[in-house]
């Protein structure tokens, strides 16, 4: 038996978005069966409880869960969220934990000493907590360090004006942090792919994806328009990364799409527009459990992912799209250029991609059409479960 120290950003109660911690999640769920777990954690500055959001609370137990307070001013946390600077903070690893590194450090320090911690896993984003594995490892030689990485960091945005800030980070900090880590693993295969050039060792990197936790049982459709879902954070603000305009101002355009569609945006939505608000096609819904949101996704004719942001597109696959795998409902996969998760669709016959920058969106729903058959399980697809992928993490801690 090990105890296992892992640290991230933020955590079920005190988070509205699952889909930032369903990783981490699903790795104690796994880990606690034979070692002892311990997670390290911060609040939001608001402090507020959301609850379990349709998590089994039991898969908690016996879990050591520590908080760490977030006190610093609002005005930083919408600075890091800022559109000319989103990115330049991003590469830097200036986020909502930078302010918050040496409580993380000194409660870090508090449980290894106390509980003679074997390993410490770090998974990130936010990527200021990298910053923590210099110092971990030079007080603790004997613990391994894994470093998990959600998304990319340095490789991640490939933009020619943010080259400048990509390449000091990629060489002078992200490679020096890697080398202090004992184990890598990576949510992506282009992450992977990666993370590997900025390694001289490239066996200690391991691919552990993102998966589905469980099938839901699938509902019968009775939709009379064909109904379209999205789960998740959506936004009308141009430089976001899930730009709901696109669909927006394809739909209005058009009286047959509006008469032929109906979109149901389940989850948090930032949408300052009133006449996307008020728009005929579109219902919002407010958040639902987890258990909630797969089940409704077995009701959709199809299920939307959008990814309007250029230069980070190339390696998204988010968690939420292992879940609409689950669902057994096809996908649309709308897109700034080809990603990971249109790569999977096309592997496995999952729905349709789109490129919104190429293709034209407004014939691309003139066209489609509702699946009348059912769609068969593909076997194949059980390597994409969280429990499949998730074992891999057994041949590192022992």
């Amino acid at each position: 038996m090990s105890k296992i120290l892992i640290i991230s950003g933020q955590f079920i109660p005190f988070t509205k978005s699952i889909g930032g911690i369903l990783r981490v999640y699903s790795f104690i769920k796994l880990l606690k069966k034979k070692h002892d777990v311990f997670l390290l954690v911060s609040k939001p500055i608001s402090n507020k409880n959301y609850g379990y959001l349709g998590l089994p609370r039991k898969d908690l137990s016996k879990v050591n869960i520590n908080y760490i307070s977030n006190k610093s001013p609002k005005i930083t946390s919408s600075m890091f969220n800022y559109k000319l600077l989103r990115n330049i903070f991003y590469l830097l690893g200036f986020d909502y934990a930078f302010y918050l590194n040496r409580k993380y450090l000194e409660k870090c320090d508090d449980l290894i000493k106390k509980n003679n911690i074997n390993y410490v896993i770090v998974s990130s984003p936010p990527f200021s907590l990298f910053y923590l594995v210099k110092e971990i490892k030079k007080r603790f030689k004997n613990a391994k360090i894994i470093l998990d990485y959600r998304d990319g960091w340095s490789t991640r945005i490939n933009n020619i004006f943010l080259f400048p800030f990509k390449y000091i980070v990629k060489t002078f900090i992200e490679k020096k942090i890697l080398n202090y880590s004992d184990y890598i693993i990576a949510a992506t295969f282009n992450i992977k792919s990666k993370v590997s050039s900025l390694v001289r060792n490239k066996k200690k990197i391991i691919l552990i994806r993102n998966g589905f936790l469980s099938k839901p049982k699938k509902k019968q459709k009775k939709n009379k328009k064909i109904k379209i879902g999205y789960f998740g954070l959506i936004s009308d603000d141009n430089s976001s990364y899930r730009n709901i305009r696109i669909i927006f101002d394809t739909i209005k355009k058009n009286k047959i799409l509006q008469d032929k569609f109906i979109f149901e945006f389940y989850g948090n939505n930032d949408i300052q527009s009133e006449s996307i608000k008020c728009f005929n096609s579109f219902k919002f819904k407010k958040n639902i459990s987890y258990k909630n949101a797969l089940s409704k996704m077995t009701e959709m004719d199809f299920l939307l992912i959008i990814h309007t942001e250029k230069s980070t597109s190339k390696e998204m696959v988010t968690s939420k799209f292992y879940d609409y795998l689950s669902s057994g409902s096809p996908i649309i996969n709308i897109s700034s250029g080809k990603n990971e998760a249109g790569e999977i669709i096309k592997k496995y016959n999952l729905g349709k991609n789109i490129n919104y920058l190429e293709d034209d969106l407004s014939n691309f729903f003139e066209n489609l059409k509702r699946n009348k058959k059912k769609l068969k399980w593909n076997k194949n697809l059980k390597i994409f479960n969280r429990d499949y992928q998730n074992k891999k993490l057994l041949k590192i801690i022992y």
